[in-house]
């Protein structure tokens, strides 16, 4: 076992800097100063001076929270990032604004100024990586993500590469000499959240806690560390490259040496700001970072304090023993299943100490899953025998070929496979029920693309799509009960082929799926042969998918797209290519040709559920103009789908078996609200409860909840904080968490755009606010719903 950590050392100085919380921090390369955003939009720099800090100067001019900070080299400069879509350039001498080189924009997550001091960098929210003079000018074409929502930057040291980090992907390296892409090492699953450069050094955090160290120049994969229960949202090197400090969302800050990755100390119950507030010095050993509540200012030394304290290490090997003891009883009791808050019960009752177990037990189911010991679905439910769950996964594949054109009833067939009696169904002994071992199966088909819930009234019913012959029908039999809604050409002209040699598990039945995931097409058809559909401004298209084994000049995956406009053609190639790819790493870029489909659109198609046309389908208008940013959306808007129908399947399934995802806090006037937005969570696959109103059952459901949401209304605003009902309530619930050592994940929703009440609590400020109602644009209420589920999601997922 490796050394253990003690424990954090003092603080050498702290100061109150933002009271409405701090989301970013960037040291001056001389080390003199420290600049501090603010979810206020403001940025703050300060002089340290013993104990505290001297504020040097504010700069006002962003409207939304200041994710990202960085100095030009001379220290002449800064540039901000922020939530409101902009990037600023600041004198930091005079304190004027002297240049706004991106704006209306997405989120801004992260801006790095080039060693040389005269190139930007900046990425975020809206996939595109742009790179600018200090005037604003482009420097390159924007870069695109490789997938999401860009998460950190950093320069090589001598400015020769700039990594990039973005959601669901690996590390990006481009080359700045022509920013053509010189690497993405891989370095297993999870999505590598920040990356950090330094001379001598390369290292990146993963959503499933653990920090890679890499060679820098050739880029191999040199040590890893596993020593965090949750994403590491931040990686900063001390001065002389010889420790690495970290932040994750097991609310720790670890400091380690970085040669051996050896633990040096630890300081639990941090801040555990996504937006990753800790920095450490560019000239002395200090870290600076956040108080608990995240609203002031802490400078610790990175060497270690004299003196052990707990080690880390044994405390995770302790927990990693307890969860194979549980693993272990249920599989000896037959039980197959098991969800996350009975496995993390055993856990708080075997070590009262740990504070807080829950982040422990999920990182280990996480860890665990990666190295295929076991399923884990909707970050909560763990499968003890994946083997099985793939057996009558591959069974109800079987059964819905006998019966095409039809859906599949998910629970009858799991039960008829698993050759129980209805009637004893339902749990007991014996083993776990046939609609927990259902929904399992279920999201299995749905994650692997084998399979496609269409009505999210009943999730217990999968189309399973068939598709292995070549030949071409004269005509699509129509499968659904809709109409065609208006007239459509009886063929469509061309068609692409792509031909894959190498497919591995990207199979024909995932090519459709990932088609109608996109949500692009609100009526469809299909049979084995392949699949016909309308884009939802009734435009069709025809996808078609075989796979042909061997090893000759036509064996692998043969996908084949037609449609009536050449744009949506060029859209579904695209996002089928770059969706292989990843599936495929090492899989060679396709044989592509032109080619016939005739087609006849059938005058019977199945209509999209209404459920997911409402608010979380893709339209036409959703689409930006750049082609390569449109495959982005629509690639990540379809894992989105599929995983908000992951997540109903099992709700579905363990109905009554596990806590609710989130509690809504109301008044009584704002009954219909909750209701309203409760009923939306519903249908994006989350667990949603509200309605309470007495001081103890609203702060026991909360406790029980994963998340609370507070709503921000007219009717609370006018009553303001202190005389409404909500008060005592939150007071209570405070005292007991901090108390108990629990951290509640708060989410203040400000509905029609009301300002917060007055004598709202600081605490209340310090969270990221968002969005719900007022808005009579369709797209601009999916958006604030999307980001509400992603701040729901953000703490408890892997991407």
């Amino acid at each position: 076992m490796t050394a253990r950590p003690v424990a954090c050392p003092p603080a050498t100085a702290g100061w109150a800097a933002h009271p409405a919380g701090l989301c970013a921090l960037s040291w001056s390369h001389d080390g003199q100063r420290l600049a501090t955003g603010g979810n206020d939009g403001l940025i703050k720099i300060w002089r340290p001076r013993g104990g505290t800090a001297e504020l040097l100067g504010t700069l006002r001019g962003h409207d939304g929270a200041v994710r990202s900070l960085s100095w030009t080299p001379d220290d002449a400069l800064l540039a901000s990032g922020a939530e409101d879509g902009t990037v600023g350039i600041w004198d930091t001498a005079t304190g004027e604004r002297l240049a706004t080189p991106q704006r209306n924009r997405r989120w801004v997550n992260a801006v790095a100024w080039a060693p040389d001091g005269r190139r930007l960098a900046a990425a975020g929210g809206d996939r595109r990586l742009v790179v600018t003079d200090r005037y604003g000018r482009p420097v390159t074409r924007p870069l695109p993500s490789p997938y999401g929502v860009f998460l950190s930057l950093a320069w090589s040291p001598d400015g020769s590469a700039l990594a990039a980090t973005a959601r669901g992907a690996e590390l990006t390296v481009w080359d700045t000499a022509d920013w053509t892409v010189r690497a993405r090492p891989a370095a297993g699953p999870g999505s590598v959240w920040t990356v950090c450069w330094w001379p001598g050094g390369l290292a990146t955090g993963n959503a499933a806690g653990r920090v890679h160290l890499w060679d820098p120049r050739a880029l191999r994969l040199r040590a890893t560390i596993d020593g965090h229960g949750g994403a590491v949202a931040r990686v900063t090197a001390g001065h002389d490259g010889a420790v690495l400090a970290t932040l994750s969302h097991d609310q720790t800050v670890a400091v380690w040496d970085a040669r051996t990755g050896r633990p040096l100390w630890r300081r639990a119950d941090a801040y555990p700001g996504w937006t990753g507030c800790l920095e450490a010095s560019p000239t002395a050993g200090l870290l600076a970072g956040t108080d608990a509540d995240g609203q002031e200012v802490r400078l610790w030394p990175l060497a270690p304090a004299d003196g052990a304290g707990p080690g880390e290490q044994e405390t995770a090997a302790r927990v990693g023993g307890v969860l194979r003891e549980v693993l272990d009883d249920a599989r000896r009791r037959g039980r197959d299943h098991l969800t996350l808050t009975g496995a993390t019960a055993r856990l708080a009752a075997a070590l009262p100490a740990l504070r807080k177990p829950e982040g422990w037990a999920e990182a280990e189911f996480v860890r665990g899953a990666d190295a295929g010991a076991l399923g884990f679905f909707g970050g909560r439910v763990a499968a003890l025998d994946p083997a099985r769950l793939r057996g009558l996964a591959d069974g109800c594949v079987t059964a819905a070929a006998a019966a095409p054109g039809a859906d599949l009833p998910l629970r009858p067939t799991v039960e008829r496979l698993l050759g129980a009696a209805p009637a004893a169904a339902e749990g007991g002994d014996g083993g776990p029920s046939a609609a927990t071992t259902a929904a399992l199966v279920g999201a299995l088909l749905v994650r692997t693309g084998r399979a496609l819930l269409t009505d999210t009234t009943r999730p217990g019913e999968l189309w399973v799509p068939h598709a292995e012959t070549e030949a071409e029908p004269d005509a699509a039999p129509g499968t659904g009960h809709g109409t065609l809604p208006e007239a459509v050409p009886e063929t469509l002209p061309d068609a692409e082929e792509l031909r894959f040699p190498h497919a591995g598990p990207y199979t024909p039945a995932r090519v459709l799926t990932d088609v109608l995931h996109t949500t692009l097409f609100r009526h469809w058809a299909a049979d084995h042969r392949g699949l016909t559909a309308l884009t939802d401004d009734g435009h069709p298209v025809r996808v078609t998918a075989r796979f042909t084994a061997g090893d000759g000049p036509g064996s692998g995956l043969t996908v084949r797209v037609a449609a009536a406009r050449d744009e949506d053609r060029a859209l579904l190639t695209a996002l089928l290519t770059r969706r292989l790819a990843r599936a495929c790493p090492d899989a060679a870029p396709p044989v592509r040709r032109t080619t016939s489909l005739p087609l006849t659109v059938p005058g019977s198609l199945r209509p999209w559920d209404p459920a997911a046309t409402g608010g979380w389908a893709l339209t036409r208008e959703d689409l930006p103009p750049r082609p390569e940013d449109r495959v982005a959306l629509v690639d990540e808007h379809l894992d989105d789908e599929r995983a908000r129908q992951e997540r109903l399947l099992l709700n579905e399934g363990f109905a009554g078996h596990d806590r609710p995802d989130v509690h809504l806090w109301h008044i009584p006037e704002d009954h219909a609200t909750a209701a309203a937005l409760a009923a939306e969570l519903t249908a994006l696959g989350l667990r949603a409860t509200y309605g309470e109103h007495r001081t103890d059952p609203l702060t026991e459901s909360t406790l029980d909840a994963r998340t609370a949401l507070l709503l921000l209304t007219p009717s609370l605003a006018a009553r303001g904080w202190p005389a409404g009902p909500l008060a005592e309530p939150y007071a209570r619930l405070t005292a007991r968490t901090r108390a108990s050592g629990r951290r509640i994940r708060w989410l203040p929703v400000t509905v029609n755009g009301v300002e917060p009440p007055a004598g709202l609590p600081d605490h209340l400020h310090s969270f990221d606010r968002y969005e719900y109602g007022g808005e009579d644009n369709r797209t601009a209420h999916r958006g604030h719903l999307d980001a509400l589920l992603g701040g729901i999601l953000i703490d408890r997922t892997r991407s």
